[in-house]
């Protein structure tokens, strides 16, 4: 087998103009993320998949991102969903103490599903983030405000949810 010669042409020798910005590098990370799952008796579980998520600084904020931009077509037809409301987006998120202070815009509010689209819903989420060593709980905050509920049927959230507090 004939070696590849490698050309380099005398432009890419060149040093990076001052105007031009840096390429950030991408890395990528398979993260565990959580779907919700209903069985043909109307039961409903959290199943995960694996997924390839590429990140340049926060794996967590992408991996979650990635949770919110929904299913892929495999996932569906297997019968996955997501309970997260439409139009869900991230607005910040801060670690501290091992709880993970996720801020979302007001969509994440409106479920549809009731109780269990609520209790799902918030599952999805922390069961995602705390696939993180550094994510032992999560603090749900809607337009940087710490509410006590998302709407009428939901769970209690004024204060960190732990995978065992769902």
């Amino acid at each position: 087998i004939p070696e590849t010669e490698i050309v380099v042409s005398e432009e890419e020798l060149e040093p990076e103009k001052e105007n031009e910005l840096p390429v950030l590098s991408k890395k990528i990370r398979r993260s565990q993320l959580f779907f919700v799952y209903v069985d043909s008796g109307g039961k409903v579980s959290l199943k995960s998949v694996v997924r390839p998520v590429y990140y340049i600084d926060s794996p967590l904020t992408d991996t979650l991102n990635s949770l919110l931009n929904g299913l892929s077509a495999d996932e569906i037809s297997s019968g996955l969903l997501s309970l997260v409301p439409a139009g869900t987006q991230i607005q910040g998120i801060r670690i501290q103490s091992g709880t993970a202070f996720i801020d979302f815009n007001e969509s994440f509010r409106f479920n549809s599903f009731g109780g269990e689209g609520y209790r799902s819903q918030l599952q999805q989420i922390v069961f995602t983030a705390t696939e993180f060593q550094t994510v032992k709980a999560v603090q749900f905050l809607v337009n940087g405000e710490r509410l006590s509920y998302l709407g009428p049927e939901s769970p209690y959230i004024g204060e960190p949810l732990y995978r065992e507090s769902l």
